[in-house]
């Protein structure tokens, strides 16, 4: 994210585009529970509507509503509505923000226009991939760094509402509404969206960005997978590996999904039986790496070269591969050696604490052998951990769905680590919402 809205500028290099305790709740994580690895919750069959238990219900899966199936019609519960209504509460505060934004820093006697505050940094450069393309004649340089999945929503948005900032906020808007029903069915409850909308980057969900159309894919890839529809979760996995490469994290961790899934009936089904079907699972979502993939191929086609991405972060960002010793202590020597300005090594304070999070996370899921969490969040701990230093750290964890749901189930037997969490996130939140408001970098 060029702190000018351009690569072209030496600073603008420095930017890359793209809580749980250190002594997690135990029972917490090892509990089983099919919101996150496909096993059903050890609870007995209580009543959830009209005569519906929980054991008729899919595992882990609220009932459907009376006459749902009959009608062959989704319909939205009171938990879904929730979370719908957390979503508009949340972009009710963006626009307060907006409007703070647009007069509480300036010094002159005019106010910076309101829609300005909504298009900084990379929403400027997908806009213009949206608009120009990759290689078009008024293309930005080193965009190909951005996946096509965002820009291509995009710019078909634009063909109906004909303005960019008003696609944008409808795009993520829409794709958000998909995001926090998902995440609310996977979570049993609306707790998970309301800490997903209280992390410190939670303006990111609903801008010009690309955070929303990828959980509004992988959230349901996930559920899929939990309820062994092995094809669907693939296919919408694919198609997030097309708008995020946090994809390459999301994949590999439903593979291990689908390997340790629960074995069914073991009086119906061989050793032998079970091993192949949880391996034929797992290589229907090996499928999902055609998304990003083809994208790959695109640019090779394009480029000539199999490495243009990467060097597309290099020469955009100053992104490279490095070992995690210096990876952290550059990072550390950015936050607090002084070496920017107040507001940047804040942001690098940021990145830190959104790193201890990640890791502390990979360890709770490991130790509960919660393995695919564990993957998903390892993985992006290591891609994060070995870079020129930490950069996306905080937006990162905005896509790792599983932290909050994590979150929710520790806060929902301990209420008071809910409310240390939105003690310290919320604020951060509002912090960081006007920083990128008012166009200074916010990560």
């Amino acid at each position: 994210m060029p702190l000018d809205g351009s690569p072209a500028d030496g600073a603008a290099r420095l930017v890359s585009p793209g809580g749980l305790e250190s002594q997690p709740d135990a029972d917490a994580f090892t509990e089983p529970s099919a919101g996150i690895t496909g096993q059903a919750p050890s609870r007995s069959a209580e009543p959830l509507r009209d005569g519906v238990t929980d054991k008729d219900a899919a595992p882990g899966l609220r009932a459907r509503p009376p006459g749902a199936k009959a009608r062959g019609l989704p319909r939205l519960d009171a938990e879904d509505r929730a979370a719908l209504g957390l979503w508009a509460a949340a972009h009710a505060a963006l626009f307060v923000l907006a409007w703070a934004a647009a007069w509480a820093f300036r010094t002159s006697v005019d106010h910076a226009p309101l829609t300005g505050g909504f298009e900084h940094w990379d929403a400027v450069l997908l806009r213009n991939v949206a608009q120009y393309g990759y290689f078009g004649a008024h293309s930005t340089a080193n965009n190909i760094a951005f996946f096509p999945g965002y820009p291509v929503t995009l710019a078909a948005a634009h063909l109906i509402l004909r303005n960019w900032v008003l696609s944008e906020l409808t795009v993520s808007a829409v794709a958000g509404c998909f995001a926090v029903v998902s995440l609310a069915r996977l979570a049993n409850g609306r707790r998970a969206v309301l800490y997903l909308l209280t992390t410190p980057a939670a303006v990111f969900l609903m801008i010009g960005y690309a955070e929303a159309l990828f959980l509004a894919l992988a959230i349901p890839a996930w559920h899929a997978a939990t309820r062994g529809r092995w094809w669907r979760a693939a296919a919408l996995a694919g198609l997030a590996g097309l708008v995020r490469p946090d994809a390459l994290f999301l994949i590999p961790a439903l593979a291990v999904l689908a390997l340790v899934q629960p074995a069914g009936s073991p009086a119906s089904q061989e050793p032998r039986s079970v091993e192949r079907s949880r391996l034929a699972c797992a290589a229907t979502m090996c499928c999902a790496l055609a998304g990003p993939v083809a994208y790959e191929i695109y640019l090779k086609v394009s480029t000539g070269s199999w490495l243009a991405w990467s060097r597309a972060m290099q020469a955009g960002w100053d992104l490279h591969l490095s070992n995690p010793v210096q990876a952290l202590k550059t990072t550390w020597w950015a936050a607090f050696k002084h070496a920017f300005g107040a507001g940047t090594a804040f942001e690098f304070q940021l990145e830190l604490g959104a790193m201890a999070v990640i890791v502390l996370a990979t360890i709770a899921f490991a130790l509960s052998q919660r393995w695919p969490e564990a993957v998903y969040c390892g993985l992006a701990a290591v891609a994060l951990g070995t870079s020129t230093w930490y950069q996306g750290c905080p937006r990162t964890l905005l896509v790792l769905f599983p932290v909050f749901v994590a979150l929710a189930r520790l806060s929902s037997r301990r209420p008071w680590i809910g409310y240390v969490y939105l003690s310290i996130s919320a604020p951060l939140a509002v912090v960081l919402g006007m920083m990128f408001l008012s166009g200074q970098w916010a990560g």
